[in-house]
């Protein structure tokens, strides 16, 4: 059993699952890049750890998920939720002050809760691997 393999859904549907993973993982690093590149004279120090962050972590996801390597993704998906959140949080603060922003909160919100929703699933995956591996230690091994 793989997070990567979807049985109950057709070929082309598991492949734009992960082509869309993929997608949003490249996109959460580029966000990370440019807010690095384009915005450093109004970043806060606290917010280069943020957003540097979400450029390495988000790239990390997108190259395990390439490479089918859920631990990796789980994982580094921690860290880059808790980096778009933060940063989620930071443009919601000014959105308060300049409601031109609030489209972009509303989008980064969006993409939050749904790599909440991955991190969820990937969480009960290897849940579900750990109960697994418990259940073959405690069998005898003279089964038979």
């Amino acid at each position: 059993m793989s997070p990567f393999i979807i049985h109950e859904y057709p070929k082309w549907a598991e492949r734009a699952i992960r082509a869309a993973r993929i997608l949003s993982y490249a996109f959460s690093a580029l966000t990370g890049v440019a807010a690095l590149v384009f915005t450093p004279s109004s970043l806060k120090p606290e917010m280069y750890v943020i957003v540097g962050s979400m450029a390495v972590f988000g790239l990390i996801c997108m190259v395990a998920s390439l490479g089918k390597r859920y631990v990796l993704e789980w994982v580094s998906l921690f860290f880059l939720a808790a980096g778009i959140t933060t940063y989620v949080a930071a443009v919601w603060i000014s959105a308060i002050s300049n409601s031109k922003v609030v489209a972009g909160a509303s989008i980064f919100t969006v993409l939050v809760l749904l790599m909440l929703i991955r991190l969820v699933d990937l969480t009960v995956f290897w849940l579900r691997n750990v109960r697994a591996a418990k259940l073959r230690q405690e069998l005898p091994d003279d089964i038979g």
